[in-house]
């Protein structure tokens, strides 16, 4: 007899198939170099690994090869004539983006004497960016007499693992803060707006609300999760899209929904209760999703802690604001009326900004493909929100507020989440996608912006003033042909003749 938990799994496992009929094997796996010899040759390095090495700076990597042939063997052809023969180790790099080979030297000529001595050479790796890569290295047995065509061709040493670190964290702790201390002052700014009243009209019948909820944690996991299964190879990369589908709305779909007009009180109080609700939702979905990209046993830590800090950046300025609004109205007034708009605008480009320049590490392995899932997993949630919205009747403030809240989620748990749960430089290669999908976002609501602040500006100096000149003129001529009829009227009476 199945239980509840293994029919809910077999049910979701089941939709999932009707998505996406792809598998997708990959993981990441904390790689060890593994040695590939033809017969004795052997490429030892020293050391075994070179993991989280500091970005621009350099590190050495010692190389001995060795012959190592059994007592039972005839001594090698290269023995008996070693000035005939010249030994050179090439590498090759998995990409090249994550380290250079200092002064670009990727080939290691040994002689046989070296060979047979033990001698140590050795290369020189600089950190180019954050990231992890597999030196390969081969060995070209050539003619002393002709350097260009190998006699044979030999692996010695494949997938020597490097992994490259940022030197300090410190900027990203600057920029939480920051973070941290605008959007705190702007949620002051917004429950100085907030309407409990509403708000409490929109728990009592919460049809935005199960709208809301539907759209963030049934589609967008779902999506998100084919998405990465169709257009995303590296499982890394595909386990952070599914990371960010499956997180709670954040605060900045707040801000955007009232820079767009949408239903504010509608935005905030879905947001809370998202948040809350994640709590279940988003470690139903990793279970269910994660082993897709991550290797078989793999924790996934949810980052309770943070979502709970979450709530109350939520919640306590939102208070503050109320209070605002409730003993000192005419403060919340001027804040809302003259502030509030202003400042929301300031704090989402300062924070693109700073933000850009803060995760300008990673952005620079930034490519199409995870541009365009990105922008996939946006539109699909800003269409799908407000078409659900659409057909549950809802107004257009509504719409805008459920749409916002399906396709913006909150980055900041989803950066946490993989943080704690895959080592540097792993975690910063699966962020990625989130911050793919961070810049498509911004870019699509900034264009709205901009389309609906010259629609106002249009109505303000274009349509409206042509209408009131307009009613003038309509106002004018009625009265002249009333003075006329008046006059006409009055001439008839007082002349009987």
């Amino acid at each position: 007899m199945w239980s509840v938990n293994s029919l809910l799994r077999a049910t979701c496992l089941l939709i999932l198939t009707v998505i996406t009929t792809t598998s997708c094997n990959g993981q990441y796996v904390n790689q060890t170099n593994t040695y590939n010899s033809d017969g004795p040759w052997v490429l030892i390095a020293d050391p075994l690994k070179l993991e989280k090495i500091i970005e621009r700076s350099p590190y050495t990597i010692n190389l001995t090869l060795t012959y190592a042939k059994s007592e039972d063997d005839s001594p090698p052809v290269y023995a008996a004539t070693p000035e005939a023969f010249r030994f050179v180790v090439k590498v090759s790099m998995s990409n090249q983006q994550t380290v250079a080979i200092q002064d670009n030297n990727q080939k290691i000529e040994f002689t046989w004497a070296e060979i047979t001595e033990g001698t140590n050479k050795s290369i020189e790796v600089i950190g180019q960016v954050i990231g992890y890569v597999d030196l390969n290295f081969v060995l070209d047995i050539l003619p002393a007499n002709d350097s260009s065509v190998p006699v044979k061709t030999i692996p010695v040493l494949s997938s020597y693992l490097v992994t490259v670190v940022r030197a300090s964290d410190t900027l990203d702790n600057v920029f939480t803060i920051i973070m941290i201390v605008m959007a705190v002052l702007n949620l002051i700014n917004m429950g100085c707006a907030l309407d409990l009243a509403i708000v409490k009209q929109n728990i009592l019948r919460p049809v935005g609300l199960i709208v809301g909820f539907i759209s963030q944690f049934t589609f967008m996991p779902l999506f998100a999760f084919g998405v990465a299964m169709l257009m995303i190879q590296d499982p890394l990369m595909g386990f952070g899209l599914l990371v960010i589908g499956v997180c709670p709305g954040g605060i900045a779909s707040n801000f955007w929904t009232l820079l767009l007009d949408g239903d504010v009180n509608l935005s905030i109080t879905m947001t809370f209760v998202s948040s809350i609700a994640a709590m279940g939702m988003m470690p139903l979905w990793l279970w269910l999703l994660s082993g897709f990209f991550l290797p078989k046993g793999s924790s996934v830590k949810v980052p309770y802690d943070n979502m709970a800090l979450s709530l109350i950046l939520l919640t306590f300025p939102l208070g503050i604001g109320i209070l605002i609004r409730r003993f000192k109205f005419s403060l919340a007034e001027f804040l809302t009326g003259k502030i509030l708009k202003k400042f929301s605008v300031f704090f989402i480009i300062f924070i693109i900004g700073l933000g850009i320049y803060s995760m300008s590490h990673i952005t620079v392995l930034m490519d199409w493909i995870l541009l365009a899932a990105g922008l996939a997993v946006t539109v699909s949630g800003f269409l799908f929100g407000a078409l659900f919205a659409w057909i549950a009747r809802l107004s257009r403030p509504q719409i805008i507020a459920v749409s916002l809240e399906t396709a913006m989620q909150n980055a900041n748990i989803a950066f946490v989440l993989l943080k704690t749960t895959l080592p540097t430089p792993y975690s910063d290669i699966a962020a990625l996608p989130a911050v793919a999908q961070i810049i498509m976002t911004t870019s699509i609501l900034f264009f709205f912006l901009g389309i609906n602040t010259t629609y106002k500006c249009a109505q303000k100096y274009c349509i409206q003033p042509k209408k009131e000149k307009e009613e003038i003129e309509t106002n004018n001529s009625s009265g002249y042909r009333n003075k006329a009829y008046c006059a006409d009227e009055t001439t008839a009476v007082g002349n009987p003749l």
